[in-house]
């Protein structure tokens, strides 16, 4: 990405704190018991959900942010939205914003979704006229042809998504935000999606996903963050930042670990070209080898099943 390009997304010591509720903080223990309960409420904990996070990110740039779950992600997005307020930092963003955060935010259900998806136009700033231009093509996207008229109430969860994707993506934002959604939708919508982000992107504009598909993440982004504990510990190369997210995991998770050792196994020569093509990755892989001796000695020797195998076939 190239640094020339003006900045659309600026972030700088951005944190936000939440108060925890305190035992016996219910109205009813609160009449009973003012003073007790104004002294609980005084001495009820904190929870600094997102800490001291700065980044930038360039017109037509790919960004996203990764981690595990309670790791902050969702929530500064949210930040980023203007949907919720940072304890400390500031949030610049430059151009229309739209925004996919939650399934069926910005959505009445006792209404259409063709007069949802007006509304969702005129909160923007569109006038009716350019929401109505744009109908048909977001009709067709999300596949609602026979449905758009329906109340959204019966809508499902997979519906919900197409069409909000639909308006979020034809509302011809500067910036878009995503949260992982599309999760939701079907492999097939999911691609379809990827190929009209791809398509957006080319045309100058900037998307901030969150996600955990890592292979989406490693495919379209042009830079990924990782956060842990509200912070962000990693910003760069997707495929660096996917690695040492899946290698921080692998050491907390002896599940994780397995089925990483297990998927290594079960792929070596797509493993052995993978690490050929990125010398760091070699490194690191070899480092952590003689860290788990025996995951080597594994490795040896269904090597040496497959070289026996291969003998006997030849």
């Amino acid at each position: 990405m190239s640094s020339d390009r003006p900045v659309v997304l600026d972030v700088r010591g951005v944190s936000k704190k939440y108060r925890l509720a305190a035992p016996g903080s219910e109205l009813k223990t609160t009449l009973l018991h003012p003073r007790s309960a104004l002294r609980a409420r005084r001495k009820r904990a904190s929870l600094w959900a997102v800490g001291d996070v700065s980044f930038q990110v360039r017109r037509g740039e790919f960004f996203s942010i990764i981690g595990a779950n309670g790791s902050g992600k969702s929530t500064l997005l949210r930040l980023l939205a203007g949907l919720s307020k940072p304890t400390r930092g500031t949030i610049t963003a430059r151009g229309t914003v739209s925004t996919l955060l939650e399934l069926g935010s910005g959505f009445h259900p006792q209404v259409s979704g063709r007069e949802n998806a007006i509304m969702n136009g005129l909160l923007v700033g569109m006038t009716r006229a350019e929401i109505e231009a744009l109908l048909p093509r977001i009709i067709e996207f999300a596949g609602l042809q026979e449905f758009i008229d329906q109340p959204m109430r019966t809508y499902s969860s997979g519906m919900y998504v197409r069409l909000g994707f639909a308006i979020a993506a034809f509302l011809e934002p500067e910036l878009l935000l995503v949260d992982e959604v599309l999760a939701v939708g079907d492999l097939r919508f999911q691609e379809k999606c990827y190929d009209h982000i791809a398509g957006l992107q080319k045309q100058g504009v900037t998307i901030v996903m969150v996600s955990h598909d890592l292979g989406a993440v490693e495919r379209f982004s042009d830079r990924a963050a990782l956060m842990e504990r509200g912070r962000i510990i990693a910003i760069g190369d997707p495929r660096k930042v996917v690695g040492l997210h899946v290698e921080r995991l692998a050491s907390s998770s002896p599940e994780i670990r397995a089925a990483l050792e297990e998927h290594i196994a079960a792929d070596q020569e797509g493993m052995d070209r993978l690490l050929a093509e990125d010398p760091e990755a070699r490194a690191a892989f070899d480092a952590a080898l003689e860290l788990n001796p025996e995951f080597r000695r594994k490795m040896e020797e269904e090597a040496g099943e497959k070289l026996k195998v291969q003998r006997t076939e030849d």
